[in-house]
């Protein structure tokens, strides 16, 4: 999969989820290799693979079985940061839903979105780019999408939010679940729909939206363009730093020289991009080897040596030493720890199948 970035300011929003599920944010986030420093800020990125660790691991402890639902139906567009308030401020859904697309990787790099006109109808639909993200095939995600977007189309409108259908791409829940779904969305229900989509009448479109405000708009706009000309620009660099540490792990260490001469640019011209957005190479090439670790020490058949060997150190000690720096405990403690996790979830999911 082609990496997307993923900006840190959205980092919050995300632990706020995972305290929804009563997690250790701390353990949670080291799990994934996502630095506390970077955290809020706009000027720094992580990997959606690496919001695939959080999401996943939040919806699959979470014991709320309508954990999306509710997550989904308590949002406001106030909750989306600059793009919830760009939509606020415009002068009508459509144009609203322009600027969502426009800029949505700034909030959801891993979705697409479209609008399918139907009659006197329209359909806003949400699919996923990478369909490799585990997080995205859940249906804890349908829940959450859809309801996300009912819940800010109601903010966005003040209340005056037609929805004529709610589709979702999993099974129907069982009967008291949906009644729940029945009583937030208010309209007809579909299940194992084609994607997830929200219908709602085509005149809402044009209505004019109550928080209109062209000049605020216009300015948000352009702090709107140049976070996601940062995000593009740090995907030209530091995305394809990572791609080459990934391409090389087994061929020893890669030093930063190295690494610039396979760009095509000095390491002085490398280093000073890398700067420019917050980063050093030795942190993504850490990130690498702390991801590559975290996902090799879980396979059912691990090689200690040859992960050392991959991951570039010397010996068995140095990669020891890094990994406690990691993570906080040994690679051993890590595995034992994380089999256990899976084997305890595999039995209740076993178990709520058997309910």
């Amino acid at each position: 999969m082609a990496s997307k970035l993923f900006p840190a300011s959205n980092l919050p929003a995300l632990m706020e989820i995972a305290l929804r599920s009563r997690l250790d944010v701390q353990a949670l986030f080291q799990k994934a290799g996502i630095d506390a420093d970077m955290v809020g800020r706009a000027d720094c990125y992580v990997r959606v693979e690496q919001i695939d660790t959080v999401l996943s691991t939040a919806f699959s402890e979470t014991r709320d079985p309508l954990f999306g639902l509710h997550v989904g139906r308590d949002n406001h567009y106030g909750n989306l940061d600059i793009i919830g308030n760009l939509m606020a401020a415009s002068a009508s859904l459509d144009q609203g839903l322009a600027l969502l697309f426009r800029y949505k990787d700034l909030l959801v790099p891993y979705l697409g979105f479209a609008l399918r006109h139907q009659s006197d109808a329209v359909a806003l639909e949400v699919f996923p780019h990478y369909p490799d993200l585990a997080f995205t095939q859940t249906r804890t995600h349908n829940e959450l999408v859809v309801a996300t977007i009912v819940a800010i189309g109601r903010s966005l409108t003040g209340g005056h939010f037609p929805v004529r259908e709610a589709a979702f791409r999993h099974p129907a829940p069982p009967p008291p679940q949906l009644n729940e779904y029945r009583a937030f969305f208010q309209c007809p229900l579909v299940f194992e729909a084609p994607c997830n989509a929200v219908l709602f009448d085509e005149a809402a479109l044009t209505s004019p939206l109550p928080g209109a405000y062209p000049d605020y708009r216009r300015r948000l706009e352009r702090a709107a363009d140049r976070l996601l000309g940062a995000l593009t620009r740090a995907a030209a660099v530091s995305l394809q730093v990572r791609e080459r540490l990934y391409e090389t792990l087994g061929q020893g260490a890669w030093s930063v020289e190295k690494v610039a001469s396979s760009l095509n640019m000095t390491t002085r011209t490398l280093q000073r991009r890398l700067r420019q957005e917050g980063l050093r190479f030795a942190d993504l090439r850490d990130q690498v080897r702390h991801e590559h670790a975290c996902r090799k020490l879980v396979e059912p058949c691990c090689d200690m040596q040859q992960l050392t060997q991959d991951l570039g150190f010397s010996d068995i000690a140095n990669f020891y030493h890094a990994f406690r720096r990691w993570q906080g405990c040994a690679p051993g403690e890590y595995r034992r720890r994380q089999l256990t996790e899976r084997a305890r979830n595999e039995r209740m999911a076993i178990h709520q199948m058997e309910r």
